[in-house]
C-alpha cells in the first residue's frame, strides 16, 4: 500500500507580505493620482474655455472729485473642483495706455459647477495733470486688463489673465468754448462766446457750468455761465454774450470752465482762443 503524499505550503515571512501589500497599496495609489491628475487637468481646460465676461461699464460722478466706474465681472468654473484663493486684479487704462486705476477682487472661491458674479469700482481723479480729465470730453475705448492667481484642484497654482475692451462715452464729448470777434453794445465792448458739446456718457449734464476768458498773459477779461438740463445722448449748443474789461484783449488767451452742480464739481480742460 502507498504511503500518502502530503504538500507543504511554506508561509511567506512576515516582511516578505508587509512589502507586497505596500507594492499593492502603491499601484493603487499610483492609478488614483493618475486619475486625479487627469480629472484636474480636464477641469483646468474646461474652466479655461469657459467665458469670463465683463459688463458694460457705468459711471458717475463722485463728490471727492473723482469720475467713478462701475463694472461686474461674470466667471464660470466647469470643472470637477473649486477654485479657491482666488485673487485678481483689475487694470484699466485710457486709449493711449495711461494708468486710470485698478480695483482688487478676492480673495474668495469660486465653486465647481458654478458661475460667480464680482462688482468692480475704480475711482479715476479728475484733476489737471491726471488723465481723467480725457474722459470729460473724448470717447474712447478702454483695455482691461485682469491678472489672477489661485490654487485649483486643492493642490495646483494656477495663473488666470484676460483682457477686454469698453466703449466710454464722455459726458462732455467734443467740448468747445469758442470766442467770437469783440463787438461794441452799448458803449461796452463785449463777446460772443458759444459753448457746445454732446453728452455721450449714460447721465445727464444737469447744473450749471461758469467760464473765465483770459486773455494770453492769464488776466480775466470777463466771465458768464450756462445753465443747462443735458439728457443722455443729447447735443447742447448755446450762446451768450460776455462784456469785456477795459483794454482786455482775449485774443490767444484761453476759456476756463467750471460745471458745478449741487453734489460735485468737475474742472473741464481749458479751450485756447486764437
Amino acid at each position: 500500500m502507498a504511503a500518502a503524499v502530503f504538500q507543504v505550503y511554506n508561509k511567506p515571512p512576515p516582511l516578505y507580505r508587509l512589502a507586497r501589500a505596500f507594492r499593492r497599496l502603491s499601484l493603487l495609489v499610483l492609478v488614483l493620482l493618475i486619475l486625479f491628475t487627469a480629472s484636474v487637468a480636464y477641469s483646468a481646460v474646461e474652466t479655461a474655455r469657459s467665458s469670463s465676461q465683463l459688463s458694460g461699464v457705468s459711471a458717475a460722478f463722485g463728490s471727492n472729485g473723482t469720475i467713478i466706474l462701475s463694472s461686474t465681472l461674470h466667471l464660470n468654473n466647469y470643472g470637477f473642483y473649486p477654485v479657491e484663493d482666488l485673487t485678481l486684479v483689475v487694470r484699466v487704462t485710457n486709449t493711449t495706455g495711461v494708468f486710470l486705476g485698478a480695483a482688487t477682487i478676492g480673495p474668495t472661491t469660486l465653486p465647481n459647477q458654478a458661475s460667480s458674479y464680482y462688482p468692480l469700482t475704480l475711482y479715476v481723479p479728475i484733476s489737471a495733470t491726471g488723465p481723467g480729465p480725457s474722459l470729460l470730453t473724448q470717447d474712447q475705448t478702454l483695455p482691461v486688463r485682469v491678472w489672477g492667481n489661485a490654487t485649483f484642484g486643492y493642490l495646483f497654482p494656477i495663473a488666470l489673465r484676460f483682457a477686454d475692451n469698453r466703449s466710454w462715452g464722455a459726458p462732455f464729448a467734443n467740448l468747445q468754448l469758442s470766442v467770437g470777434a469783440p463787438t461794441l453794445l452799448g458803449g461796452t465792448w463785449s463777446v460772443p462766446v458759444t459753448l457746445s458739446f454732446a453728452d455721450h456718457a449714460p447721465l445727464s449734464d444737469s447744473g450749471v457750468l461758469n467760464f473765465v476768458v483770459l486773455s494770453a498773459g492769464g488776466t480775466a477779461c470777463g466771465s458768464g455761465s450756462f445753465t443747462m438740463d443735458v439728457p443722455p445722448h443729447t447735443p447742447y449748443s448755446q450762446t451768450t454774450n460776455v462784456p469785456l474789461a477795459s483794454g482786455c484783449s482775449p485774443a490767444g488767451g484761453e476759456v476756463t470752465s467750471t460745471f458745478v452742480t449741487p453734489g460735485y464739481t468737475l474742472v473741464l480742460p481749458p479751450e485756447p482762443i486764437p
